[in-house]
């Protein structure tokens, strides 16, 4: 069954096949057209009422003046961690969030982008923009972009520059008037806000991000989330400068999301300029269900092909079940467990796998949970690990389940508003809820994990060798 496209996804295709004026507008003083900035927060907001979902309320990380005035200090002061003390020329740029990463032997290790960057080392760096922390980062160098938001964002409020506050609100409301009337007051103060912010440093990140491009020189960047629009201006930056700009999948895409599909008006020169030139895919199944202006190519996951290769036989793991968290319905996942729990023989065992937003609250979302007899909380912080010591996987729509494919685990998803656009038929019929739990013990007791032929393509194998020689393919192509 092919999967479906949701309906916030379609009204973004559709606008954007329309191309109306609007896409191609620029506030005063900005590099990229208004529409690219905005793109994903419209999409978001729309995704909110395709499929509902609710709030996860975090411990605040607000500062006080002081403790803000003292962080922008140490900004312009030196630090090895600042992207701004390379100096050297790197023909390999790895741009990241810093977010996809594990602990292994003792360091910190991007498994996004740090097998990549290990078959170049002389060649490479990794730029994250969380700032980096310990223990140290595995590869080296690595460097944060903390600093230069920080600086520039202090730069905008000393130069006292307008943002035309007024030009921001009338192209949002503009473009909700033409996209869907579901999208609340609410919802386009938050994408007006956020737009007015991003228009406000924009100039001054970009000025900034220059001079390490200045001094770093790449030919190649491979440039996380690079095509959810947040650094379109950059992307557009690199481009101008003759710097091929790939992105590499991190996670779920497909028709349904609204990062990797694009109406006919991102073909336009002024659009495309803002996407990637090319998107490194985990295997032909994820290039096939998207409509991107880039260039597509599978490449594989090689930190997935180490650990399979490292992970025990099914009949050799513990009796272990692992639940992926959805965020969306903690109530009932609380339900589910306990009475997929029950149906599973006494030697069996729930592991309960938060989603990474819930891990600071997860006590007060799932009290149901905590401390249940046989039911543990899983905290790894390299979701294969937790895999590869797993018999059956649960979920409703994240990429760890097509990951569990790979890694031997047999896969069951439960039903809920994202199964006809996430995951379709692949893993066989639906789980409809706690009364079905009994489906899922049956299945684990027989123990079938022949693979279906409809996982082909998932996961191309060879990862490593793979992007080694479509590197030094680009890098011969490249000026």
């Amino acid at each position: 069954m092919a999967l479906k496209t949701a309906r916030g996804t379609r009204a973004l295709l559709d606008l954007e096949d329309d191309a109306p004026d609007v896409l191609f507008e620029k506030l005063p003083g900005a590099s990229v057209p208004f529409w690219t900035t905005v793109r994903t927060g419209f999409w978001v907001a729309m995704q909110d009422h395709d499929f509902g979902s609710e709030p996860i309320t975090t411990p605040s990380q607000r500062k006080g003046r002081i403790a803000a005035l003292s962080t922008l200090a140490r900004a312009f002061l030196p630090s090895r961690r600042d992207a701004r003390r390379l100096r050297s020329q790197r023909d390999g740029l790895y741009l990241v969030s810093g977010a996809t990463t594990h602990v292994a032997g003792g360091k910190v290790r991007n498994w996004l982008v740090g097998d990549f960057a290990d078959l170049f080392p002389e060649s490479s760096a990794i730029l994250q923009w969380r700032s980096i922390g310990h223990p140290d980062p595995a590869f080296s160098p690595t460097t944060s972009l903390d600093a230069l938001v920080t600086r520039a964002a202090g730069h905008a409020r000393l130069s006292r520059r307008d943002v035309d506050l007024r030009g921001v609100r009338r192209l949002v409301d503009e473009i909700a008037r033409r996209l869907d009337d579901r999208i609340t007051a609410e919802q386009l103060d938050a994408i007006a806000s956020s737009a007015a912010y991003s228009a406000l440093i924009a100039p001054h990140v970009e000025s900034q991000f220059s001079r390490v491009l200045d001094r770093v020189r790449p030919r190649v960047v491979l440039m996380e989330d690079a095509s959810y629009g947040s650094w379109a201006a950059l992307v557009a930056l690199m481009k101008s400068r003759g710097i091929l700009v790939a992105e590499p999948q991190h996670g779920w895409i497909g028709p349904t999301h609204g990062a990797y599909n694009f109406g006919a008006a991102m073909w336009e020169p002024e659009l495309r300029a803002t996407l990637p030139d090319e998107l490194l895919t985990f295997g032909e199944y994820w290039s096939e269900g998207i409509r991107h202006p880039a260039r597509v190519t599978p490449v594989g996951k090689p930190h997935l092909e180490a650990m399979r290769g490292r992970a025990p036989e099914w009949g050799d793991r513990p009796r272990e079940v692992l639940l992926v968290s959805s965020t969306a319905d903690p109530e009932a996942t609380t339900k589910f467990a306990l009475s997929l729990r029950d149906a599973l023989p006494a030697d069996w065992l729930v592991r309960f796998r938060p989603h990474p937003e819930e891990r600071l609250t997860v006590a007060s979302r799932y009290p149901g949970l905590i401390s249940e007899p046989r039911i543990l909380l899983d905290q790894n912080s390299d979701v294969y690990e937790s895999l590869a010591r797993a018999r059956g996987v649960v979920g409703v729509a994240s990429t760890v389940m097509f990951e569990a494919v790979a890694m031997g685990c047999q896969v069951f998803a439960t039903d809920s508003p994202f199964a006809d656009y996430y995951v379709g038929d692949l893993f066989g019929s639906v789980i409809k809820g706690p009364q079905d739990a009994g489906l899922i013990a049956e299945a684990l007791r027989e123990g079938d994990v022949s693979p279906s032929a409809s996982f082909g393509g998932l996961w191309k194998p060879g990862a490593r060798a793979n992007f080694r020689a479509w590197m030094e393919s680009r890098l011969g192509d490249a000026p």
